[in-house]
């Protein structure tokens, strides 16, 4: 039975049916892709930079974009667009392609970005795929703390165009691979940086249900969120935690079936809260934890878990499983949360392939 990705809220994005080159040594690896302090980027003023917001994207829906939109004003000629649809997208990066912009900055949350990085894989030309330079205009903004500009995203700008325009500062390039997620047999990939089901997928949507209108971002809306999972733990039968059936197959392993609590997957070398819950070694790019319901020794074992230290009782046969791989196959029979956007099944049961997909550079500066 053949199935398309099917988002449950609208968002942003598009899609891409090429094929993507490996991460590995050679042209499409990057020295600073192991390394948090990233490569030189060079001369600030060699690059051509162009600007996305997002008016929608929880911070700048709070703000109003005031501050942004009166810093925009003092540059007129520097490309500004505002998105909020697909089309929004696509018209912006077309037009930004057009102007030979080689540096993109954008102010928004996870789900903008999530959608950028798949316009910009449909458009499939890898060699023109700019630097992206990432402001926290969002609501959890998981992928600006692993790769973001500090500070809020007018601040953020003024020290961007001071690079930019005056040699102020020093720019590093820091790559990471991004992850493709391909519906099976056949269908339309997206692409993203932190894929989670069972507990993380019914999380957020909690979180959108309950939360976002009272306005929580950042970490008190990860803590709050957070605060529930524990509520939901010590009540043992609690919706939020019902468990998800997986089946997880990676670089041709059958790991098996599991009744999940929780699965996670990305290539970020940190998640929420400065988070770290993957503890295999290993150079494949892509990072998984798979945790059995109900968590047996969760009490013992979660602060291990959660820092990415292999404690005594995480081990597979307790329910606990963390490896690292270059292709993980999931069959779900729920949906899944896709860098905050969430993906429902489109039947009883839905099968995806999670592979890299290219070299993503980031811009961010020195300390």
């Amino acid at each position: 039975m053949s199935f398309s990705i099917v988002r449950e809220r609208p968002a942003p994005g598009g899609s891409c049916g090429n094929p993507e080159p490996p991460v590995g040594p050679g042209p499409n690896r990057l020295q600073g892709e192991r390394s948090p302090a990233g490569e030189p980027a060079g001369e600030g003023a060699r690059y051509r930079l162009g600007v996305i917001s997002n008016p929608a994207s929880g911070a700048n829906r709070r703000s109003g974009l005031k501050g942004f939109r009166r810093l925009m004003g003092e540059h007129p000629r520097l490309p500004y667009r505002e998105v909020r649809t697909p089309a929004d997208v696509a018209e912006a990066l077309a037009a930004f392609d057009r102007r030979g912009v080689d540096l993109l900055a954008i102010n928004s949350g996870d789900g903008t970005v999530q959608a950028v990085l798949t316009e910009l894989k449909r458009r499939g030309d890898a060699a023109r795929m700019p630097i992206l330079a990432l402001m926290n205009g969002g609501t959890t903004n998981m992928t600006h703390r692993d790769l973001g500009l500090p500070g809020r995203p007018a601040a953020a700008l003024r020290r961007l165009l001071a690079w930019t325009e005056r040699g102020e500062g020093e720019g590093r390039i820091v790559g990471r691979p991004v992850m493709r997620v391909d519906p099976l047999p056949a269908g339309e990939p997206v692409y993203g940086f932190f894929l989670g089901a069972a507990a993380v997928y019914r999380g957020i949507r909690f979180f959108h249900a309950r939360l976002k209108r009272v306005g929580l971002r950042g970490n008190a809306a990860h803590f709050a969120v957070f605060a529930r999972f524990l509520w939901g733990l010590a009540r043992r039968r609690d919706g939020i935690l019902s468990p998800a059936t997986v089946r997880l197959r990676a670089d041709g392993r059958d790991f098996g079936r599991w009744r999940a609590f929780l699965l996670l997957a990305t290539t970020l070398e940190r998640l929420i809260l400065g988070w770290r819950p993957f503890w295999a070694t290993g150079e494949a790019p892509l990072r998984v934890t798979l945790v059995k319901a109900p968590p047996a020794w969760i009490a013992a074992g979660f602060s291990a878990l959660l820092r990415g230290r292999g404690h005594p009782r995480l081990q597979p046969e307790r329910g606990y499983l963390s490896l690292r791989a270059a292709a993980i196959e999931l069959e779900l029979d729920d949906g899944f949360a896709l860098d905050g956007e969430l993906f429902a099944p489109g039947g009883p049961t839905q099968r995806i392939l999670l592979r890299p997909g290219g070299l993503v550079r980031f811009l961010r500066f020195a300390p």
